[in-house]
């Protein structure tokens, strides 16, 4: 329902292919099983997984600072470079130490993408005079990313049933992130923001001090950040547990062997179309983000339902794990990706009402910063337990940890929402 003159429908079709490209990652839907094929435990994949969050954590605020002082668009291509060094990595050895030193270079690049090209679409939003639409906006563009991961899946299904395995994974994502690099050089220098060619280490500290000024100041600002921390971070981890239990379930299947699926290629079978709808109905549940913060009447109240909906699902989803109905835990995550996609363009928008635009890339990372460092604790626990315990204990005690944080986690309205509400409930004076 946005009117848009031409340029500015082709800068968002710029920003939509970006999210397409960018989500061309065919080892995402196989990567615990990528590991597990070169005879890692899950408290070893855990240590990786928190070894890229670690990474983000340290670089996050950094590369946010250079991206708002020294130029988004070489943040971006650093990104993409430091993305293709590390597939190339994974794709030439099976040492768990290279690994960490690709989950290095993997991090660097979410690090300096995260936050950055969130600020670019606000930025054009501010320019183009649209900045009403953000939310819609951004449910557009991520909508269109998670058509990227729908067709990833089939594609990088199509790779592991052919080649009988997950090697080749890596070295295939790497061909949509060189176009990826590409793309990064046609965007418009205004989206640089303002930036300054004799940035000094000086400036980035102040930058980086006022920015957490701002933050500290603002108590729903700062509950905000650890809320979405939470909530990411467990999800982020959780859902790739997944993989191995659906392949467990496609080697419990005698048919496919019947039918001659070829030995290696059972996990594709099913995981390519469970994660092919899961990835088509996170392009539609995008889209109703906007509709689902006009409908409920706030922001905050939106974000505070899709996290207790998260805590109670993992509870439910370990539950029934654990009871071998596979197939309802398997509903159960695609509820929660559903979940994570109507709540990340209402965090954007909740954000964005309480930042300075100058501000927003150095704020985005230090949400992503928040994040990474939750991530990092608990991505090698949940792996202990699945070690440990088994992988249904994953999600009941995740989720038991969602419910006990999400009491002292809840938000308030918006500094724009108070401020819209206390005007609309100022008598007007009559004529």
């Amino acid at each position: 329902n946005m009117e848009l003159d031409r340029p500015q429908r082709v800068m968002l079709f710029k920003f939509c292919a970006y999210g397409f490209l960018k989500n061309l990652r065919f080892f995402e839907p196989f990567l615990y099983l990528f590991f597990l094929a070169k005879g890692l435990s899950y408290t070893q994949i855990g240590i990786l997984i928190g070894v890229q969050a670690i990474t983000v954590y340290v670089l996050e605020i950094p590369t946010g600072i250079i991206a708002d002082l020294t130029g988004r668009r070489r943040a971006m291509v650093l990104a993409f470079a430091s993305y293709l060094v590390s597939f190339a990595i994974f794709s030439a050895t099976s040492s768990f130490w290279l690994f960490a030193v690709a989950m290095v270079l993997f991090g660097a690049g979410e690090a300096f993408r995260s936050g950055t090209h969130k600020s670019m679409i606000m930025q054009h939003l501010d320019i183009e005079g649209l900045s009403d639409l953000k939310v819609h906006y951004y449910g557009t563009t991520r909508s269109v990313s998670r058509l990227g991961s729908a067709a990833s899946i089939l594609i990088a299904g199509t790779i592991v049933y052919l080649s009988g395995g997950y090697h080749l994974v890596f070295a295939a994502s790497m061909v949509p992130y060189v176009f990826g690099l590409l793309l990064m050089l046609t965007y418009p220098a205004e989206l640089d923001g303002q930036w300054s060619k004799r940035s000094s280490a000086g400036s980035m500290v102040r930058h980086m001090v006022d920015s957490f000024k701002t933050i500290r100041a603002n108590r729903e600002l700062d509950k905000l950040l650890v809320n979405g921390a939470v909530f990411e971070s467990f999800f982020k981890v959780a859902k790739d547990y997944l993989q191995p239990i659906l392949k467990q379930a496609a080697l419990a299947l005698p048919v496919l062997a019947a039918i001659g699926v070829k030995k290696g290629g059972e996990a594709a079978v099913l995981i390519t179309p469970v994660y092919f709808a899961i990835y088509i109905n996170e392009f539609v549940s995008s889209r109703w983000s906007g509709r689902l913060a006009d409908r409920v009447g706030n922001l905050a109240k939106s974000l505070n339902w899709l996290f207790w909906a998260l805590a109670g699902g993992f509870v439910l989803a370990g539950v029934f794990l654990k009871l071998s109905l596979m197939p309802v835990t398997v509903v159960l995550v695609f509820v929660f990706y559903t979940l994570n996609n109507l709540r990340k363009p209402a965090v954007i928008g909740f954000l964005s009402d309480q930042v300075e635009p100058k501000q927003r890339a150095t704020i985005l990372s230090v949400e992503a910063q928040t994040i990474a460092i939750v991530q990092a604790a608990v991505a090698p626990l949940l792996g202990l337990i699945a070690d440990r315990l088994s992988i249904p204990y994953v999600f009941i005690i995740g989720g038991a940890v969602l419910v006990a944080a999400g009491v002292p986690l809840q938000l308030g309205r918006s500094s724009r929402e108070r401020t819209a509400e206390a005007a609309s409930a100022v008598p007007k004076e009559e004529p």
